[in-house]
């Protein structure tokens, strides 16, 4: 076992991201040697007008590439296509004929998928058939993965349906590999809201608490009870402001925005 693999063995580790995003990084976790533990801090609730239907629309006939980062993001796409395409058919009838729920949603045959990992490619499978590249986990290596890949050429028109408070890592790292990116906020988070009675701490059996959005900072304090120490770890610098303005001590502070940043940061 490796030093930085010894330094987390056996560690208990809470993940606060949604619930299908804690579900991407407690595999990783695992992985470490550590033991996660799942306490979603936040929700998603999809982002649907007739503006960000025709946007869409519109990017994808010209789209080189389609980028998803959670399962939300697959479903929030999919959705706005079917809600697209039913809205202009002749009538109910045929909508609901030509989009039954659960069918695939057609992409244009020039646009490749990728996806930040295996529960967002097995959610992209499903709702469009196809997924060209699966990143490692995080918004981070999908870009790092997607930049170097040859398929990427220069100028490639890049589609990128995210969280609406998402960062911008993906974004720039495609966008120095020469990609003309259009991003497009088709879902967003929301804190988990206070809790009638809140759980401790101590019950969840957390040593670590990995904070991955200032909304995940906001729920986390929402629904616990710090009645034990804590070390607590944030993806980044506004996750770390946030936590710090709710009166939480932050330990450490990821060098770069991902699982794997964390994840140094705990060594």
């Amino acid at each position: 076992m490796t030093a930085a693999a010894n330094a987390l063995a056996g560690r208990a580790i809470l993940i606060t991201r949604s619930e299908e995003d804690c579900a991407e990084w407690a595999g990783e976790i695992e992985r470490r040697g550590a033991r996660p533990v799942l306490l979603p801090c936040i929700s998603s609730e999809a982002l649907d007008t007739p503006e960000l239907r025709a946007a869409l629309a519109s990017a994808l006939e010209q789209a080189d590439w389609l980028v998803l980062t959670s399962r939300r993001g697959v479903e929030s796409v999919a959705q706005l296509r079917a809600a697209r395409d039913a809205t202009r058919a002749a009538d109910s009838a045929t909508a609901a004929e030509a989009h039954p729920r659960g069918a695939q949603s057609a992409l244009p045959r020039r646009t490749r998928v990728a996806v930040v990992g295996d529960a967002t490619a097995a959610a992209a499978r499903a709702a469009f058939g196809r997924v060209d590249l699966v990143g490692g986990g995080t918004a981070a290596s999908l870009g790092v993965a997607l930049a170097a890949d040859p398929r990427l050429a220069r100028g490639a028109q890049v589609v990128l349906a995210l969280a609406a408070n998402a960062g911008d890592t993906l974004e720039r790292a495609l966008a120095r590999a020469g990609a003309r990116c259009t991003r497009l906020d088709v879902y967003r988070t929301i804190p988990a809201p206070p809790a009638a009675r809140k759980r401790t701490l101590s019950s969840l059996g957390a040593e670590r608490v990995v904070l991955a959005s200032p909304s995940a900072a906001s729920g986390f304090v929402h629904q616990v009870d710090l009645d034990v120490p804590v070390a607590i770890y944030t993806i980044g610098p506004s996750t770390t402001a946030a936590a710090r303005a709710l009166g939480l001590a932050v330990t450490a502070e990821a060098r770069e925005p991902s699982l794997e940043g964390i994840l140094e940061a705990m060594q």
